[in-house]
């Protein structure tokens, strides 16, 4: 019953490296904040033409005019997008660097 006057001490050396092994890295708080995202600017704008049979149109925001896909209007659930309807986007570039829109919402 000597047992409630010891203290442990701990592993040392080869045998302690092993356990924090084992454990990994802390998964507290971190001691530097990690940094903030910048807020993307969303643009609205008006379709002015939209061919169905290939899935892209062209959107009206104020002076530009910029061209869009279908696929990039993942939460749209039709293939064809009316003239005429509001929509949303962020600005971005295509496959050879031009502006386009992306990240479409259409309101109808």
């Amino acid at each position: 019953m000597g047992y409630a006057n010891r203290v442990w001490d701990g592993l040392f050396g080869e045998e302690q490296e092993e356990v924090n092994a084992l454990i990994g890295p802390s998964l507290g708080k971190s001691p530097t904040k990690a940094p903030k995202q910048p807020k993307v600017k969303r643009s609205s704008g008006v379709v002015a033409h939209f061919n169905d049979e290939r899935g892209w149109g062209f959107i009206n925001a104020g002076k530009s005019r910029l061209f869009f896909h279908i696929s990039e209007c993942p939460d749209y659930d039709s293939a064809i997008v009316p003239v005429g309807s509001r929509v949303t986007f962020e600005t971005g570039e295509d496959k050879k660097g031009r502006e386009c829109a992306v990240s479409i919402k259409v309101f109808e």
